[in-house]
């Protein structure tokens, strides 16, 4: 329990100082900047609490908002995100899988895994441009940030998971 507790808190803070350090300085095109604060709930294990995870995806929102200049819009994503990811992950989790497993490539399979950090980001960017943008005005605009984004921060997610995952056999 401890042990997981500092994993996720370790986990946060590389997490926070990667998107903080690199990740807020690329701006490509105007439209697309990567957002990985959502990677926080990638590898919540299976008897996570809801309650909690959605603490700790709000508190690392709120952490990520106080460095990124973004009043409390990091912050909703995140919780939103995480009250989607407790029943998302049961969903797609194999149902013989051990209560304390940790979600990955070596649990869940390489194409349902993605499928996973899909709609998790998915939720996590819409509700994140939404709210940063507090319009649908500019429509257009509004979907090219997303699909920009989207497709930027999915690209790295995958490339570090698949990073972590060879690391590991």
């Amino acid at each position: 329990m401890i042990q997981t507790l500092f994993h996720r808190l370790g986990i946060m803070f590389l997490v926070v100082l990667l998107q903080v350090m690199v990740l807020n300085h690329v701006n490509l095109w105007g439209y697309a900047v990567p957002l990985l604060g959502v990677m926080v709930l990638f590898h919540v294990p299976l008897n996570a609490g809801r309650i909690g995870n959605m603490f700790m995806a709000f508190f690392t929102g709120l952490v990520l908002d106080a460095f990124s200049n973004s009043p409390g819009v990091a912050a909703g994503a995140m919780t939103l995100a995480a009250f989607v990811q407790y029943p998302l992950l049961h969903a797609m989790a194999p149902k013989d899988a051990v209560e304390d497993a940790i979600p990955g490539i070596g649990l869940m399979g390489k194409y349902t895994y993605f499928a996973y950090i899909a709609i998790l980001m998915a939720v996590h960017h819409v509700v994140y441009f939404t709210l940063e943008a507090f319009t649908f005005f500019n429509a257009m605009d509004l979907l090219l940030r997303f699909l920009g984004s989207y497709v930027l921060s999915m690209l790295l997610a995958i490339s570090i998971e698949l990073l972590l995952s060879s690391k590991e056999k």
